[in-house]
C-alpha cells in the first residue's frame, strides 16, 4: 500500500495568511464548526454555564447567525444540549444536529427556515446523539452515535421521514465525524476508527495506510472529484501522543500526505485561493494549528492572534473563517477569525 510524498496539481508556495479576529457575543462557549452558502453563514457549538466561578455545570445548544452587523445568537429547539455539526444550503435554509444534555440523551435535528429553528422529528433512541449532517441530492444524511450500545448508524431522509441504513461494515467507524455523498452515488463515512463506504446495499471498511493496532481519527473530508478526495484528522504517535494526519485519494489508493511532525490534530480542511489549508490544535497546550499544502506536504502557517484550539472552518474561496476557542485559562471563550492570503510582491 502506497505511503509517502504526494504531488498533485495543487502545487503552490505557501504565502502568509493575514488574520482578523471577529467580535463575538459575550459568554462562555465552544464553537465546533461554521459553514456558509450563498451569503448565509452560521456557527454552532455549545454554550457553557458555570456556578460560583467553578467548572461548567450546564450545557446549552449554540447557533449563531452572521449578517452585516456581526454574529447573533438564535434560540435552539431544546434548552440543554449541544450542536455538533451544521449544513447551510442557502438563504434561510440551515440545518444543525446534536444531542440533548440529560440522562436519556436523544439526538437533535433542527431546521432554520428564516425566522426560527424548527425541530425535525427523528427516530427516538435513548442514549444517542447526531454527530454529522451532509446533503445527498435534496435529501439529508445524518450520522448517529448510540452511547448506550457503543454503536454508530447513518440515517437518510425520505419523503416519509427517515431510513436507517444497514450497519454491516460500519463497525470500524466507532464515532462518525463526517459524511459525504460521492460522485456515482456512494456514501463515505469517516471518524474515530477510520472510514467506510456505502454502495447502496452495505458498508465496506476503507483500507488506509495507517497503523492497525491503534485508533486514528478522520475528522473532515473534502471531495473535489471522484479522483481527488482529501481527509484530515490525527494518528497515534509514541513520541507525540496525537499527530496531525492528512490523506489523499486519487481514485485508486489512499496515500498519507506529510504533515507537521508535532503533537496536534487537524479538524477541518478547505480551499483558499486554490490552496488547501487545514486547521486544528494541540490538545496538550490548547494552542491553534494551521497548515497549508505546498504541493508535497502540509507546512505550518500563521495562526490567528489570540486563538486557542480551532475546531472548524469554512471558505468562500478567497477567505477562510475559522472557529474554536480563545487561548486562555479558565472556562472557554468562543473565538472566530477571518484569514486571507497576503498579496505576493
Amino acid at each position: 500500500m502506497l505511503t509517502g510524498l504526494l504531488t498533485t496539481s495543487l502545487v503552490a508556495v505557501p504565502t502568509p495568511l493575514a488574520w482578523q479576529p471577529s467580535p463575538v457575543p459575550d459568554g462562555n462557549a465552544v464553537l465546533y464548526t461554521t459553514e456558509q452558502a450563498q451569503g448565509e453563514q452560521w456557527a454552532v457549538g455549545i454554550e457553557l454555564e458555570q456556578q460560583d466561578g467553578g467548572p461548567a455545570v450546564a450545557f446549552h445548544p449554540l447557533a449563531w447567525r452572521h449578517d452585516a452587523t456581526g454574529w447573533h445568537p438564535t434560540k435552539s429547539v431544546v434548552p440543554d444540549g449541544r450542536l455538533d455539526d451544521l449544513l447551510v444550503r442557502g438563504r434561510n435554509d440551515a440545518w444543525a444536529v446534536g444531542a440533548t444534555d440529560d440522562v436519556d440523551s436523544v439526538g437533535i435535528v433542527q431546521h432554520w427556515t428564516g425566522k426560527a429553528w424548527k425541530k425535525v422529528a427523528t427516530p427516538a433512541t435513548t442514549g444517542s446523539g447526531f454527530t454529522a449532517i451532509s446533503p445527498v441530492g435534496k435529501q439529508l444524511l445524518v450520522g448517529q452515535y448510540n452511547s448506550a450500545e457503543s454503536s454508530t448508524a447513518v440515517l437518510r431522509s425520505t419523503a416519509n421521514g427517515w431510513k436507517v441504513l444497514p450497519s454491516d461494515g460500519l463497525q470500524n467507524v466507532v464515532y462518525i465525524d463526517d459524511l459525504v455523498a460521492l460522485p456515482g452515488g456512494q456514501i463515505l463515512a469517516a471518524g474515530i476508527g477510520g472510514m467506510s463506504t456505502y454502495d447502496g446495499t452495505a458498508w465496506k471498511p476503507v483500507k488506509l495506510p495507517l497503523p492497525t493496532d491503534r485508533v486514528s481519527e478522520i475528522a473532515h473530508l473534502l471531495v473535489r472529484s471522484a479522483t481527488d478526495i482529501w481527509a484530515v484528522g490525527e494518528k497515534p504517535s509514541d513520541e507525540y501522543w496525537r499527530q496531525p494526519l492528512a490523506l489523499h485519494y486519487d481514485g485508486k489508493t489512499w496515500t498519507e500526505v506529510p504533515a507537521p511532525v508535532r503533537t496536534g490534530q487537524f479538524h477541518d480542511v478547505d480551499l483558499v485561493d486554490g490552496k488547501l489549508v487545514a486547521v486544528g490544535g494541540d490538545p496538550n497546550t490548547g494552542e491553534p494549528l494551521v497548515a497549508e499544502y505546498d504541493g508535497t506536504k502540509f507546512v505550518t502557517a500563521t495562526t490567528p492572534p489570540g486563538a486557542g484550539y480551532l475546531h472548524g472552518s469554512s471558505s468562500t474561496g478567497k477567505q477562510l473563517t475559522t472557529v474554536g476557542v480563545a487561548l486562555q485559562s479558565g472556562l472557554e471563550l468562543p473565538y472566530v477569525a477571518v484569514g486571507k492570503h497576503k498579496p505576493v510582491n
